[in-house]
C-alpha cells in the first residue's frame, strides 16, 4: 500500500525507493537552501518512515518546540507562514513565539500543522508522528 508524506515541499511515498526519496528532496534541499542542509531516510517501510534533515542551526533539544526555519525547511512552505503578520509574514500556526530573531510553536502544534498538509494534499491519515530537533539536525517519524 501506497502511504504519502511531504519532505522540504516535495510529495512522496512508501513505493519509492530511499535512493529516489533522498535525490528528489536533496534536489529540492539544494535549490532552497544553496547545499546548506542535507536530507537521509533512516528507515523505509509500507507502514513507517523515519527521516532526517542535517543542517546547522542553534537550538535547545530539551525544549520541545521547533522553529520557523525548520517547519519551512520541513514543509516546504515559505517561512513567512510560520511568522506574525507584525514582521510581514501570513501565520498559517498557532500559537507563535519569539525567541531573539526566530519565530517557534510548540511541537505538538507543528504536528497538527503537518497532518492537515498531507490530509489536504493527498487525503493520507498517519497514526503517528514522532519529531526532534537538535542544533545539527532533525529526525522525524510518521507512522501511517
Amino acid at each position: 500500500m501506497k502511504n504519502y508524506f511531504i519532505a522540504n515541499g516535495e510529495i512522496l511515498n512508501t513505493d519509492m525507493s530511499i535512493e529516489e526519496i533522498e535525490s528528489q528532496v536533496q534536489e529540492s534541499l539544494d535549490e532552497y537552501t544553496s547545499g546548506m542542509a542535507q536530507f537521509m531516510v533512516k528507515e523505509l517501510s509500507d507502514k513507517e518512515i523515519r527521516m532526517f534533515f542535517i543542517r546547522d542551526f542553534r537550538c535547545d533539544p530539551n525544549k520541545l518546540i521547533v522553529y520557523d526555519a525548520d517547519m519551512s525547511l520541513i514543509t516546504g512552505v515559505g517561512i513567512g507562514a510560520f511568522q506574525p503578520q507584525q514582521v510581514g509574514g501570513y501565520p498559517m500556526i498557532y500559537p507563535l513565539n519569539f525567541a531573539g530573531k526566530n519565530f517557534y510553536t510548540d511541537i505538538t502544534a507543528f504536528i497538527r500543522f503537518y497532518k492537515f498538509q498531507l490530509f489536504e494534499e493527498m487525503g493520507q491519515l498517519v497514526e503517528h508522528i514522532g519529531l526532534r530537533c537538535y542544533s545539527d539536525r532533525i529526525l522525524m517519524q510518521i507512522v501511517f
